[in-house]
This record gives structure tokens, sequence and C-alpha cells, in this order.
């Protein structure tokens, strides 16, 4: 009974998480075990009876304890929401010529924010008119701004080219979000993948982030300040299930980048509270969003590694970076429309929450990685690479 009981209470508390984006897992964790400790005071052993009149009903103990725990989380949630922010000012967003960028840019136009679309590519200018037309927002709620976010210069030209259109259309408060949605993703193993390698990807996945931020800070510190306004957002893409994550073998590179931006928003929310400025800062934590391009041009990298790296690089890892690249081509994958879900909620609850995990992996890597490190390990070997992994034949080459 007290097994069931537990379990029907774990499901309670942990059922509302997926849905609203909302507590981390070491809190649900938490408050089911205080909940547990409070039911058991509260409820009674043995059924519970439920009448009315003439009739009454023996109700199974775990059922009334899943039904509680559910309402209680919920109520939790709506308090910790303290109220909605308003729906005003502009949000600039990173890497919108496809993918995740591109859907959050139509999501918050959708929702009546002035977007500014951070592109990369010339020719998105006329993909952007046309997913608008498509999707029914107003093509004058979405600004192109071209952007190289591995370039100063090309940052400081996109940050006055902002300031000049919300000067010139009188958009107030002004710009009340930064996402950085841009990204690139490049596979390898950490003793044959170039220096040259890691440091692209790092320009991008994360001293892109901080310095597209760093130059459009003082534009959320002006709007925040001004009376009657909501408090701004700086928003970054993560990745699983944050750091608690396990790190996949031929990732590293990756993951570094996007741990590195989780220590960021981290360090980031904490300044600008200390600072007493109304500037939330938050992670979007996605799984396998698909379609996006980072996938395919991940293949192109693959192809300059062998490249660059020396050939017993290739005799050594090209069949375990085929298995890495079968197993993300068989991966279903969540729409990319979760993550502007996502982002609506980041930027429209009136205290976001440091991360919001999207898709069912996302969720449940933080378990895996709080599992003993031979098991963590084995449960990754074996589905990603579909390898037995054991400290005998991990690294064997298979039949």
């Amino acid at each position: 009974s007290s097994f069931f009981d537990f379990a029907a209470c774990i499901l309670g508390t942990m059922g509302y998480y997926r849905s609203r984006f909302s507590l981390g897992w070491i809190a649900n964790v938490t408050l089911t075990l205080l909940f547990r400790v409070v039911l058991d005071l509260v409820i009674p052993d043995g059924p519970v009876v439920l009448a009315a009149g003439d009739v009454s009903l023996g109700v199974p103990r775990w059922l009334v304890v899943l039904a509680a725990s559910a309402a209680v989380m919920f109520l939790v949630n709506q308090l910790l929401l303290h109220g909605r922010e308003q729906v005003e000012g502009a949000v600039f967003i990173t890497g919108c010529d496809s993918g995740m960028g591109l859907v959050t840019a139509l999501h918050l136009a959708s929702l009546g924010f002035h977007v500014y679309a951070g592109c990369y590519l010339p020719d998105s200018d006329k993909m952007l008119k046309q997913r608008c037309k498509e999707e029914g927002v107003p093509e004058d709620s979405i600004e192109l701004v071209a952007l190289d976010v591995t370039k100063t210069a090309s940052i400081a030209a996109a940050v006055k080219a902002v300031e000049v259109s919300l000067e010139r259309n009188g958009i107030t408060p002004g710009l009340v979000g930064v996402i950085n949605c841009a990204g690139i993703a490049i596979p390898g193993p950490c003793e044959y993948l170039p220096m040259s390698m890691y440091r692209q990807l790092f320009d991008v996945n994360y001293f892109g982030y901080v310095e597209v931020t760093q130059a459009f800070l003082p534009l959320l510190k002006a709007s925040q300040a001004l009376p009657d306004s909501r408090r701004s957002r700086v928003i970054f893409v993560g990745t699983g299930g944050g750091v608690m994550t396990p790190a996949p073998a031929l990732l590293s590179a990756y993951m570094g980048s996007k741990w590195a931006g989780e220590a960021y928003i981290q360090c980031l929310r904490m300044e600008m509270q200390l600072q007493k400025l109304r500037i939330d800062g938050s992670m979007i934590a996605p799984a396998f969003i698909k379609p996006t391009n980072i996938v395919e041009a991940g293949k192109v990298f693959v192809d300059k590694l062998w490249a660059a790296a020396p050939p017993r690089a290739r005799v050594e890892y090209e069949e375990w970076l085929i298995r890495f690249q079968n197993y993300n081509a068989a991966q279903k994958g969540d729409s990319p429309s979760f993550i502007a879900e996502a982002m609506e909620e980041a930027m429209l609850a009136g205290r976001p929450e440091l991360g919001y995990k999207v898709g069912f992996e996302s969720q449940a890597s933080p378990y895996a990685g709080s599992l003993p490190t031979f098991v963590r390990e084995w449960l990754v070997a074996f589905a990603m690479f579909n390898d037995e992994f054991s400290s005998e034949n991990f690294g064997k080459k298979t039949k």
C-alpha cells in the first residue's frame, strides 16, 4: 500500500510538470517527499469513504493520493507564476533562417510582439515574408536584421538597426527580450576533433550568445527601467536536460558549449538580481527537434573532420560516428512548435524558471544523469551506439 501511495504521489506531482514547463525536477522530487509525509498525517489508512446522501463509495487510498498530489502541484505552479507579463515591446531573436529561431519568431509575432529576426543568410527575407503570409502573421510585425553572431561588427550593426527601428516605429517600452537560437553541431572524437572546429562551434554556440547578449543588454535595461513596463528576458537555447544530462561520446564540443551557456545564464540571473534590475535569464533545453538544419549541417562537418584528422581517426571512429548519425536519423523528434510554446512561457511568466525542458527525452535526461556512472554510461552507449558497454568489450569492433 505504501509503495502504491508513493508511486501515485510521484505521478500526481510530476504529471503537471510536462505540460507547463514549470518546476525543475529536483524541486518536484523534494515537494513529492514532503507532500508524502503530509498525506500520511491527513489521509487515514485504508480506503477513503466518499458519501453523498444514502450512497457511499470506498475509494482506494492511492487514487486519493494521486488526485490530491496533482491538485496541490497545480496550485503550487499557479502561485509560482506570479501573474503574467504583458505582450508588449520588441524581441530580438538570432538564428531565424530556419528551425527553432524561425518558428519562435513567427509564434511571438503572432502573439503581438514586434520581432527582429536575426538572419545569417541574405535570402532569408523572402522566406520570412512567405512564411508570414502562410501563417497569417502580419508582415510588418517581423523585421529581418542581418546578423553573423561570430562577427563583432555585424552584432554592432544589428544593435544600431534595432535602435533606429525602435525609435522610428515608436515601439514601447522598447526591447524586452533577447533570444539566442543560432547554433551548430559538430560531432567528433575528443582526441581528433581539430581545435579549429572546437573554436568554430564555440564562436557560434557560446561566444556568439554572450556577445549578442552583452550588446543588447543596454536596450533591455532601458526598457525595464520605464514606469509600468514589463520585466525583460534573456533566453539561451541549451540541450537535453541541462548540466545533469549524460554527455554522450562524440559530442564534447557541442555539449561543452551548451553547458557553458547554462553557467552564463545562471550568473546573469544572479547579477541582475544583485543590481535590482528586472531582467530574467532562462534556458530552453530541447531534446530532438525536427526538422532543423543542425543535423544535416553536422554531416558536412563530419566530412571536414575526416579531411583534417589523421587517417587513423577514421579507422578508429568512423563506425561509431555512423552509428551516432543513424541514431539521430531514427529519432522521430518533437516539432519546433514545442520550442515556440516554451519561449512563450519564458517570455510571459511573471517569474520565469531558470530552465524549461522541452520533450520527453529532455525531461528524462536529468534522471539518467543521476544514476551511478557505470549504469548511466551503459544506458547511453546501448541506446545511441547499440553497444553493450563494459570494461571488457566497449570499444571493440562488432561484427
